[in-house]
């Protein structure tokens, strides 16, 4: 990174784009930050539930679901959703019975924080949200359930789609409206210091979608994937990326810019071939996908199904590589 960032200032357009979230794009730059000794700011930061944020104009009033790890709920709210429901928030207002293999501890008294921010707090259940009146109208993962919470998750996600957002109803009313479903990203699995690959969200969409087809018949209604290697992180990024061309003097405006005017080659490293490498190369010019033998991936050549243009061991060389390749242009970027 220091050849990228010497002085503690970018040479270059930098994004950094992850299926990972759970914690508000400002905190992760933090976190990166502290990781690489280098400022990355928020505008640098693309989440696997950025592209979420502009669902809210038309789900901010209504009840939500939210389903992951760490601040799932504060991510939701801060992309301008107002009525958040977190899933052990649901598992504790519908009571022991909904989760017979779960232990209800007092820490899970189903409280949630006054949704006008005056503090306090009132219990879900007098919310009303997933009831009748004000059924649960979407379902958010944005981030891979906690371990112990795939059960209850698997469980509520279940109640919640097949009842059109009213978990307590046997069967959905006719003339309802079904569930819309988001998840954040689709990884399978993903790297650790483990030796092997461990599941991921994609996982647990699978068995969501499983349990779903063996329960009623047909697929999991209106659902609707982001994170990589979907597009939409890769256009966010792109409009990020133009941003800091013009920061940096590299471009005159970013108003209706197309990336391939005003960069040669975007480099996306990731060892992730199903998620970074194909994202990349769906992406279109001038993406060019680099994979890194440090993670998911670590064969001898180059992935058979979603072959790199560039293939290296990490992203020190990653970074060499891009250098090298893009040092007779005028611009370029890296992610």
């Amino acid at each position: 990174m220091k050849q990228l960032c010497p002085n503690g200032r970018w040479r270059f357009p930098v994004c950094f784009i992850t299926n990972g979230g759970g914690v508000p794009e400002a905190h992760k730059a933090q976190q990166l930050s502290q990781w690489l000794g280098v400022p990355v700011g928020e505008q640098q930061v693309v989440l696997s539930h950025t592209p979420m944020r502009p669902l809210a104009a038309a789900l901010g009033q209504q009840p939500v679901l939210v389903v992951g790890r760490h601040e799932v709920a504060a991510v939701a709210a801060s992309y301008g959703f107002s009525k958040v429901l977190t899933t052990r928030q649901l598992a504790a207002a519908l009571g022991p019975g909904a989760l017979p293999f779960l232990k209800h501890s007092a820490e899970a008294a189903g409280r949630q924080p006054d949704p006008a921010g005056a503090g306090g707090g009132c219990p879900v259940r007098d919310l009303g949200w997933g009831s009748e009146q004000q059924p649960i109208a979407a379902v958010l993962v944005c981030s891979d359930p906690a371990g112990s919470d795939w059960y209850q998750d698997l469980q509520l996600l279940t109640d919640v789609i097949t009842s059109h957002g009213v978990p307590s109803r046997t069967q959905p009313v006719p003339g309802s409206q079904p569930v819309q479903l988001f998840f954040s990203n689709a990884d399978l699995v993903w790297a650790t210091d483990y030796p092997r690959p461990r599941f991921g969200q994609g996982a647990f969409s699978t068995m969501l979608a499983a349990v779903h087809s063996r329960l009623t018949g047909t697929p999991l209604p209106n659902a609707k994937w982001f994170g990589k290697p979907n597009p939409e992180p890769y256009r966010i990024a792109e409009q990020l990326l133009l941003q800091q061309a013009v920061q940096l003097g590299l471009a005159e405006s970013a108003a209706g810019a197309a990336p391939g005017t005003v960069f040669s080659s975007i480099f996306a490293v990731g060892d992730n071939p199903a998620a970074d490498v194909r994202g990349a190369n769906q992406a279109g010019a001038p993406w060019v996908s680099v994979l890194v033998r440090s993670g998911v991936f670590t064969g001898a050549g180059n992935d058979c199904q979603n072959p790199a243009h560039l293939v290296v061991d990490d992203v020190a060389a990653a970074v060499a590589a891009a250098l090298h390749r893009a040092r007779s242009s005028r611009w370029h970027s890296m992610r």
